[in-house]
């Protein structure tokens, strides 16, 4: 196996963002800037973005020993969870869905109903280390677990989410050590 420094990544750079538009709303093709409908939720919390997938799997043992014979996949989960720092309208909409707001004379009341119905919406994640940029496309995510929002005087208010991927999703990259097809 040959090694490549080249390949190895730490993101977080200054131009890394979670972005949302509508739901339906086309994802981007290629690494172009984001135009509107999308909406970047400014700063992340230091702990970045987290993209997790999670098998699930029946093991089929034999009775002679309890040797594992056979193993299926029978469902996978995608998701990725960041935490936001900005307390802005898109944050809050995402963190209170469902929720309506107006602004009258600089002061703006949101009214946030009792139970969270389906908030169905496209989020794109870039990320960057130095001049590699890598872009995930998610065109159907939901937010699903919020974390608490903890109001203290010795630590930052942040709005924690968990967003449930439904369907296929995309990875591009201008990462020269990513290449297709591999042979």
């Amino acid at each position: 196996m040959a090694t490549n420094l080249a390949a190895n990544r730490i993101y977080g750079d200054a131009g890394s963002a979670v972005s949302v538009a509508p739901k339906g709303t086309t994802g981007p093709i290629g690494l172009a800037a984001l135009a509107t409908p999308f909406d970047d939720l400014g700063w992340l919390g230091e702990d970045g973005v987290a993209i997790a997938r999670k098998v699930d799997k029946k093991v089929f043992k034999a009775h002679q020993g309890g040797a594992v014979i056979r193993t299926k996949i029978t469902g996978t989960e995608n998701g990725f969870k960041f935490q936001c720092l900005e307390e802005t309208a898109i944050v809050l909409g995402l963190m209170h869905a469902g929720s309506t707001g107006v602004t009258a004379a600089g002061v703006s009341t949101v009214t946030i109903p009792g139970s969270i119905g389906p908030d169905e919406r496209v989020f794109v994640v870039d990320e960057f280390d130095g001049e590699i940029q890598t872009r995930y496309v998610f065109p159907t995510g939901q937010v699903g677990d919020r974390g608490d929002i903890v109001l203290k005087t010795d630590e930052m208010t942040l709005y924690e989410f968990n967003v449930d991927v439904t369907g296929d999703f995309t990875m591009v990259t201008n990462s020269t050590a990513v290449v297709y097809p591999i042979s």
